[in-house]
């Protein structure tokens, strides 16, 4: 339930300028752009559909504020310098500044709700991979079988007491989180967890550092 709202408020939030031009069309009662709303249900079907593959999701988001916003907000600019009824909130009707707004505000508040939630479940998830791997009879082949890039978590078996041990907080995205553990002999490893459809997978550890 909470990755579903998670994945449909930011699916929201990423394809407003395509539901703002739609507003405009019947500010304006313009039929010519009235396309845009199936192109929006298709733009936020695709982005609720994909962010489930984790890694891959930055190509998406890629294109969205690279292409889809700036020709999006290009074609708002021209419809609303094309309007004659400046009374208008931004070229839209009061309503609909209205609407848009709480509608923005809710999926902000609850993307942020959701991902102090999944915040601590990646923690959890964390430490869950952490016993099952120390409790394993064949280490390297866990590895093989329960995370994307086994050959970057070798090193593991020799320090699981530490990484056991070590204090844990993470940074999570809707399709992304990293894991960092800071152990007691002063260094950190940095875990990378993507989004496997609802839950998660380990990917690998891309960063370790001493302080």
């Amino acid at each position: 339930m909470i990755i579903a709202v998670m994945d449909n408020a930011l699916a929201f939030i990423l394809s407003v300028p395509l539901i703002l031009i739609y507003c405009k069309s019947l500010a304006q009662e313009n039929l010519a752009w009235r396309w845009t709303l199936p192109l929006w249900f298709l733009n936020h079907n695709m982005i609720r559909y994909l962010v489930s593959f984790g890694d891959n999701f930055w190509v998406v988001l890629m294109w969205q504020v690279l292409f889809v916003w700036p020709i999006c907000i290009g074609i708002y600019y021209y419809l609303y310098k094309k309007g004659d009824k400046w009374e208008f909130y931004i070229g839209l009707k009061k309503k609909h500044v209205i609407l848009m707004g709480s509608l923005i505000v809710l999926c902000i508040s609850s993307l942020v709700i959701c991902l102090y939630d999944t915040n601590k479940k990646v923690i959890a998830f964390h430490e869950q991979v952490m016993k099952e791997l120390e409790d394993s009879s064949d280490r390297p082949q866990y590895l093989i079988q329960n995370s994307v890039t086994p050959s970057t978590l070798l090193s593991l078996s020799d320090q699981m007491n530490e990484v056991r041990n070590g204090k844990v907080r993470a940074t999570t995205s809707p399709w992304k989180s990293k894991v960092i553990v800071v152990m007691d002999n002063e260094q950190q490893k940095e875990f990378t967890y993507v989004r496997c459809n609802e839950g998660w997978k380990l990917d690998g550890i891309y960063r370790e550092s001493g302080f």
